[in-house]
């Protein structure tokens, strides 16, 4: 069963430049004191609707890869060669020695 819906507005009313990294908002008190300016091209340019979509959209509240990889735990092994990954039940028992130290903060 197919569904067709002509002239629909989408559920959200909010637009995209709100959440997006390119975005410069100023807002002032009154809720049509609002400019928009778009930086992704040089010079910005103002943006005078709300928008649904936008090819450059850059969702600015996802963490880039640089903030993942600076907020990434290292974390390393005491045996450089131990193989990584699960481990049967004979190697567990005797690995059991190589278990961290939880050393208590003081």
């Amino acid at each position: 069963m197919t569904v067709v819906i002509r002239s629909g507005k989408p559920q959200t009313t909010e637009s995209l430049c709100n959440s997006c990294y390119w975005a410069h908002i100023q807002r002032g008190f009154a809720e049509s004191e609002e400019i928009i300016l778009c930086a992704f091209l040089r010079p910005a340019h103002a943006v005078p609707f709300k928008v649904s979509q936008c090819t450059d959209y850059n969702d600015k509240r996802v963490p880039s890869k640089a903030d993942m990889e600076e907020i990434a735990w290292i974390i390393r092994t005491k045996d450089v060669n131990r193989p990584v990954g699960f481990a049967n039940e004979a190697e567990t028992e005797s690995s059991e020695e190589d278990e961290p130290e939880i050393v208590p903060s003081e």
